[in-house]
């Protein structure tokens, strides 16, 4: 017998307007611009607003040039996931940094997938998720990270893949290469 996969959201979870008008004010590591930081508040709030209506409060991606301000794409995902790889195509014909935020509909922090792109993706500088009730997570990039840097980086997501570590161990581990985490 075979298991019907449902792509739907508790009711619990969906997002509501109170969350989006009460998103909490972001506060970054690497950014001190406020009306930088306004803009990137408001545009979580629209990503939000278009989850919510676009896509039955399920995952959304996008991708904002951190020179232009410019975004370069949604991606529209499931109630589980969404796939960026054609947001990081984009990223990668360009020499820009990039701010990529995303909802999850199941509230929780950076997914082993979440900071695996992170920390592959030269081009990604921050990298934000938020909860459909409006939790906030942030990592941000000090500096670039040298090829023994990664590959560290890379055991331990396996660590954490394999249970050995917990995801707080994984922060305090890639801390060490220059990234910072948040949560508000």
């Amino acid at each position: 017998m075979y298991r019907v996969f449902e792509d739907t959201i508790k009711e619990e979870n969906r997002i509501t307007d109170e969350t989006i008008e009460n998103l909490k004010e972001l506060r970054f590591q690497t950014i001190d611009d406020g009306e930088l930081i306004a803009y990137l508040h408001f545009q979580c709030q629209k990503l939000l607003e278009f989850a919510k209506e676009k896509n039955e409060s399920k995952e959304i991606a996008r991708a904002i040039n951190l020179s232009t301000l410019e975004t370069i794409g949604t991606a529209i995902g499931d109630s589980r996931s969404v796939n960026i790889d054609q947001l990081i195509q984009q990223m990668k014909s360009t020499d820009y940094a990039f701010l990529v935020i995303h909802n999850h509909p199941s509230n929780m922090y950076f997914s082993r997938r979440d900071v695996r792109t992170f920390i592959d993706s030269d081009n990604i500088a921050i990298l934000i998720v938020i909860g459909n009730n409006g939790a906030i997570y942030i990592i941000e990039k000090t500096r670039q990270l040298s090829l023994n840097e990664l590959l560290s980086a890379r055991k331990t997501l396996v660590d954490w893949k394999n249970k050995l570590i917990d995801f707080n161990r994984v922060i305090e581990q890639i801390g060490k290469f220059g990234i910072v985490y948040s949560e508000m």
